[in-house]
């Protein structure tokens, strides 16, 4: 029998940060399940331009899988950036669309797009309906992360916890927050080792994971916020996790920490982000913004905020168990359908 063979697209591993290497690791492990080999992939951010150098696992590849993560929205510049890759690889492979945010693009230049693709599956209803809303016939399963994770004590400490963000200020000031506090934890979803880098791409971003967490304390305000963070970070995504899972309650500024804090059942408040991505999750799980989203800047109601969370997590924790295990099951129908559709 044939070796069924897939290409990945968007390939987030190379952000080096735990969402994303917990997505890819994940879709390779569901693909390899269902008896399919990745023959290769391309890196997030890259452009149509790069499908030169891969070529030859492109050729190998029956099926090329897209991972929109939260690529899709607002015509970002990755949005732009998948849309002419996308457009190239149909002319030579079927294409599927999963794991994906879809918010507010550009409905004419993408949807012969997606009406051609074999597969579109968002990973939110809010996507979803936006998709379906366009004539589009989306699938839904939620983010990749659910697929598969450890299980970790429930031991909660007296600290509380905050992450980073994809917005700058927010990161600065969660930053300064943990910095000024003894009982308050700061956590990047950063790894601190750059494992995953596109060759000379990247050389600058080399020195700096290198040089900057080196520098002296006084002089990190002159650092951008994303390396000032990994004086925090974790290469382990277990022990990012078990970091999570021993606070009180946990502030989760990204989309994944988010996701974390979820399949941990650990108490939280989630701020917004670039879109409406964590919004759509609780609204997923079943759990109210005016309960779940903190969207001030001020320590005092942060910390009211986190102590109210870790006071209420009883009345939630088996609502939250119930989407756990139906994500993993939704994820797995993806996967079954993607697969069997497809000739052997």
């Amino acid at each position: 029998m044939a070796e069924n063979t897939y290409f990945l697209v968007n390939d987030t591993r190379y952000d080096n940060h735990h969402g994303g290497l917990t997505v890819v690791r994940n879709l390779h492990a569901a693909m390899a399940a269902r008896g399919w080999t990745c023959t290769g992939s391309l890196p997030v951010s890259a452009s149509v331009s790069h499908l030169t150098r891969v070529r030859a696992p492109l050729g190998k590849a029956q099926l090329i899988i897209v991972n929109g993560e939260g690529s899709l929205h607002h015509n970002s510049r990755n949005t732009q950036r998948l849309l002419a890759i996308c457009s190239q690889l149909q002319l030579s492979h079927p294409v599927a669309i999963i794991n994906t945010i879809w918010q507010e693009n550009d409905t004419a230049t993408w949807k012969p797009i997606l009406d051609a693709c074999v597969a579109v599956y968002a990973r939110d209803r809010r996507s979803r309906e936006q998709l379906i809303g366009i004539g589009v016939d989306a699938g839904l399963a939620p983010d990749l992360t659910f697929y598969d994770y450890p299980a970790l004590s429930t031991r909660t400490g007296e600290h509380y916890a905050c992450t980073d963000s994809v917005m700058d200020e927010w990161t600065k000031w969660a930053m300064e927050q943990c910095e000024s506090a003894s009982d308050m934890d700061f956590i990047t979803l950063f790894t601190r080792t750059l494992t995953h880098t596109r060759g000379m791409r990247d050389w600058g971003k080399r020195i700096k994971y290198a040089v900057y967490p080196l520098l002296p304390h006084r002089l990190q305000a002159r650092v951008a916020a994303r390396y000032r963070t990994l004086a925090h970070a974790e290469d382990d995504t277990t022990a990012l996790l078990e970091r999570m899972s021993s606070a009180r309650a946990i502030c989760v500024a990204r989309y994944h920490a988010l996701c974390f804090a979820l399949q941990q059942n650990r108490p939280f408040v989630a701020v917004p982000s670039n879109s409406f991505k964590s919004e759509a999750l609780l609204e997923d799980v079943g759990l109210r913004h005016d309960t779940f989203l903190y969207r001030e800047r001020d320590a005092s109601s942060l910390r009211d905020a986190l102590a109210s969370a870790a006071d209420r997590q009883e009345e939630f924790r088996s609502t939250i168990a119930a989407f756990n295990q139906s994500a993993r099951q939704q994820i797995d129908a993806m996967f079954d359908s993607l697969t069997s559709s497809l000739p052997e």
